[in-house]
């Protein structure tokens, strides 16, 4: 007896030590300190050897880009998508330097595979993965990005290095080889719907045509439109566009979602009645506003403010 609750004290000891040096690597990667973030998570998954913490390293390394550390992250990858059969992976934007690696066409296989058996067959598979790809790319550079930006608004407006350029450069990039593709894929398939290609690809269509100039957006909102209408769009990505348009057009947004800069603070663009805009959001299958702005863009929001 006296032995089963030293096992099961050194148990619970390892698994309390596990989570606190996963919660230390989870504050150190989103500070930027990614090596000393993957010792943590190493250390963690050490004493705790669990799929969720193989996942954090695979992601962690895949950040890190170098050859060395691709072939790390497919290896714990692997591991960490042992009992997976959701798609998340397949559009998560850290494993970008993992795209064109052919271990990742495994990957998808994989995924696809294990959530078809859950899910159902995806009528167009392939169409699904070309989007799920093109949103990696759209927002893979969102991690280095957002770092150098909250430091650009600590620093009163200031980049600290150069390093935010190349990147920027390269989000310019992607935003190009994205809407060439997608463009393509329009004329062979259509606009995606989410009964043909699942809900989060789908939304991929609207979030790079959102990324893409005005004409573009003019041109296919008609298309994600239909697509909302006919219950095979998100309404968050209707909203976004619709809106969009608006504010370009030198018009009040309805759902609230466009957000710019006033002194380096962040506050939606001018909203129409925004005393019914909760109204407007619960039409299309929105939550309200405030929490939105909250949770998303650290906005304190009041109708009246």
């Amino acid at each position: 007896m006296k032995h089963a609750l030293f096992a099961i004290s050194l148990l619970f000891t390892s698994l309390a030590s596990a989570q606190d040096n996963v919660h230390t690597a989870d504050s150190l990667k989103a500070e930027g300190d990614l090596m000393n973030a993957l010792e943590h998570y190493g250390m963690a998954f050490m004493e705790s050897p669990e799929s969720p913490i193989a996942y954090r390293i695979a992601a962690t390394c895949a950040l890190l880009w170098t050859r060395q550390m691709r072939d790390t992250a497919f290896y714990f990858l692997n591991i960490g998508l042992q009992q997976d059969s959701s798609l998340e992976v397949l559009y998560e934007p850290e494993m970008m330097s993992l795209i064109e690696d052919p271990k990742w066409t495994g990957i998808e296989e994989n995924q696809i595979r294990k959530y078809e058996a859950k899910n159902g067959i995806i009528p167009n598979a392939y169409y699904a993965r070309q989007l799920f790809r093109m949103i990696i790319r759209d927002q893979g550079f969102m991690y280095a990005g957002n770092i150098e930006r909250r430091k650009y608004l600590l620093n009163g407006g200031r980049f600290e290095t150069p390093a935010i350029f190349p990147v920027l450069a390269m989000e310019e990039r992607n935003l190009q080889v994205n809407e060439t593709r997608l463009l393509q894929l329009l004329d062979t398939f259509g606009w995606p719907k989410t009964s043909q290609v699942t809900e989060y690809a789908a939304a991929g269509a609207a979030l790079i045509i959102n990324h893409g100039s005005h004409a573009l957006r003019a041109k296919y909102f008609p298309m994600l439109e239909k697509a909302f209408q006919e219950g095979e769009a998100q309404p968050l990505r209707y909203a976004k566009m619709k809106d969009r348009l608006l504010v370009e057009e030198d018009q009040k947004q309805l759902y609230g979602t466009q957000i710019r800069f006033d002194e380096l603070q962040k506050v939606p663009y001018p909203i129409a009645d925004p005393e019914l805009v909760d109204q407007r959001r619960a039409s299309i299958g929105l939550g309200p506003l405030a929490p939105y702005l909250k949770e998303r863009f650290g906005i304190e929001w009041k109708p009246g403010k």
